[in-house]
């Protein structure tokens, strides 16, 4: 018996496989290997039972991809949320550029969304200066950003109606809140929520897969939590190209004094006016550097 579903998790050469109201156990066949092809969560997928009551079965096919994500590893994701603590632990603001840098490589619409906004206001619910400062570097360039509490819901009406609709793959370093946030989304999942570690303020990885949840009563919405990360790799590969994924450089690329412009030395530089402007967020340029560093260094090896 053949059957069409869809892969909702991955785990250890193994692939789940929701088709036909039940969850099959399955291994791809060898011709996905011969061929160079990796399932994905979130693949639309063939299947050949082998026993229907241990529910088994073969991957025979793979049906073409919507979207395909490298990093997180998913296919036919509409957008990423991804998920930024503001504070315990303290934000990277580099790691998140980063992330940003390599959805914009990947032509994937992200949303900016930080966490544990309630430890940055005060008594009366206002944000304190750090919070704004930090929401507006991410709204200025042109990011939607939303402030979220798991703790007072804060938030989580505009990201049940940002993801509406829509499958959204949910990334972000451990300990910033993402399993909280799927038991707030769907209640009875149950998600395992880790501490943080006091000593090195760090969150303890809990989610060791990649896995898609449905949201109840909203139709077609999917959430897919995935591990939390420490590092990110760049996915670009010539440090010329950085520039092409910064939003806020956008239009101002073409307008500096020099063809090409790296945006680093140059005279007449259009972005390091804005910049002196107040335009463009200083710390995010000074990302910008250091990805345009990393990348010159790693090229020359």
């Amino acid at each position: 018996m053949d059957l069409t579903g869809r892969i909702i998790k991955g785990i250890g050469g193994f692939y789940y496989v929701d088709a036909a109201g039940a969850l099959y156990e399955t291994r791809a066949r060898g011709l996905f290997r011969k061929q160079g092809v990796t399932p994905l969560v979130g693949d639309t997928v063939k299947i050949e039972v082998i026993d229907d009551e241990e529910k088994t079965a073969f991957l025979t096919d793979i049906q073409e991809r919507s979207s395909e994500l490298i990093r997180p590893a998913v296919a036919n994701v509409d957008q990423a949320l991804v998920i930024f603590a503001c504070a315990h632990p303290v934000p990277s603001t580099g790691l998140l550029d980063r992330f940003l840098i390599n959805m914009e490589r990947q032509e994937m619409e992200t949303i900016v969304v930080l966490s544990k906004v309630d430890l940055l206001e005060d008594e009366d619910g206002n944000s304190l200066p750090e919070l704004t400062a930090l929401c507006d570097i991410y709204r200025s360039a042109g990011y939607q950003v939303i402030e979220l509490s798991n703790k007072t819901g804060q938030g989580l009406e505009d990201i049940r109606s940002a993801i509406e609709g829509k499958c959204t793959v949910l990334s972000g370093p451990s300990g910033v809140g993402k399993s909280s946030l799927i038991n707030s989304l769907v209640p009875g999942f149950n998600a395992q929520t880790g501490d943080i570690s006091k000593k090195l303020r760090k969150g303890k990885n809990t989610t060791r897969h990649t896995e898609i949840i449905s949201v109840p009563g909203v139709l077609d919405t999917y959430v897919i939590d995935t591990p939390g990360y420490s590092s990110i790799e760049l996915m670009v590969e010539d440090e010329s190209d950085v520039k092409l994924y910064m939003r806020e450089f956008e239009g101002l690329n073409e307008t500096c004094r020099f063809t090409g412009c790296s945006h680093m030395a140059e005279p007449g530089c259009s972005v390091k006016e804005k910049v002196d402007e107040g335009k463009i967020s200083r710390g995010r340029y000074e990302s910008y550097i250091d990805m345009f560093s990393e990348v010159k260094s790693r090229r020359k090896w």
